[in-house]
């Protein structure tokens, strides 16, 4: 893609995110219609739907035959998600949208909820951002020129900008990942998958780990974890069966910063990936999948002798 499409791909999903952004924070601890999607733990908000719409139409304004991938227009469970993603993942243009990252923590009115926006081109992701309004900072990364962190009103600036020599320089710092390689050193996050099947399992692995490394988070929003990884925040984060919604643009930002993104077997990432290590080294990003495989290997052992 040359750079004067890139820039073009950059300001739209740039001005989608702070737009959809600033939509749900200002909504946050007012009066919400809340609907369960797979369970208790996996819900929605008419302001989800709203930042999604708002997102689409942005984007079909300047890119009208580009395909959309959001999340609110996917039914729930991992089959329909799944079946998603498969059916479009290799597109000429595809935005793959989550307006909402973190829609517990927004219902709770918790100030941990992000937007989350990536474009591919042929199965590979070109553009990302996350941008977390309640602390205004932007995430974003773009082929070929890096990944950054910005705070809000220098993106705006920037995007208020006609002279072509001034739009050469973008927003903010260029982000680089940690490069702690041990456990002990190590400031690590996880989440829980909203399906009960894993979670035993998995908690029982997220504890050994947290009783080996110097700090354990959990924030409640896959996206945010993921941008903290490229900003070198958290040195390593992990989580089972998420969406591609959930991981396209953080994974680019992270793989622009420098570090490692692989499934949890140690594959290569694609955008069909459902369980993602990511870290800023790679030892790191191996030793939290040598403990992940003990744990799962013993569930599918103990799942096989009933």
């Amino acid at each position: 893609m040359e750079l004067k499409e890139r820039r073009r791909c950059l300001k739209v999903g740039l001005m989608a995110a702070l737009a959809a952004g600033q939509t749900f924070s200002s909504r946050l601890g007012s009066e919400l219609q809340v609907r369960t999607k797979t369970s208790l733990s996996d819900v929605v908000t008419e302001v989800d739907g709203l930042c999604e719409q708002l997102i689409r139409e942005m984007i079909q304004a300047e890119f009208p035959r580009d395909t959309i991938l959001g999340e609110e227009s996917v039914g729930p469970g991992r089959e329909a998600s799944t079946t998603a993603i498969d059916a479009v993942w290799d597109a000429d243009s595809l935005w793959i949208v989550d307006p909402l990252d973190g829609t517990t923590n927004f219902v709770s009115s918790i100030p941990l909820s992000v937007v989350s926006i990536a474009c591919a081109r042929a199965g590979k992701v070109t553009f990302g951002c996350v941008y977390d309004p309640y602390r205004e900072e932007v995430f974003f990364a773009l082929e070929g020129e890096g990944a950054f962190l910005a705070k809000r009103v220098a993106v705006e600036r920037w995007l208020q900008i006609e002279s072509a020599s001034e739009l050469e320089t973008l927003p903010g710092q260029a982000m680089h990942v940690s490069d702690v390689e041990v456990f002990q050193h190590a400031v690590v996050a996880t989440g829980m998958p909203v399906r009960i099947a894993p979670q035993r399992r998995l908690t029982e692995a997220a504890t050994e780990i947290a009783c080996q490394v110097k700090s354990f988070r959990a924030l409640g929003a896959a996206a945010l974890h993921l941008a903290y990884v490229a900003a070198g925040r958290l040195d390593a984060f992990w989580e089972f069966d998420l969406n591609s919604w959930d991981l396209a643009a953080g994974v680019f930002l992270i793989q622009m910063a420098g570090g490692i993104v692989q499934d949890s077997e140690g594959n290569s990432f694609s955008l069909r990936s459902r369980h993602v290590v990511a870290a800023g080294h790679e030892m790191l990003a191996s030793n939290i999948r040598s403990v992940l495989q003990t744990f799962m290997t013993a569930e599918n052992s103990a799942n096989e002798h009933r």
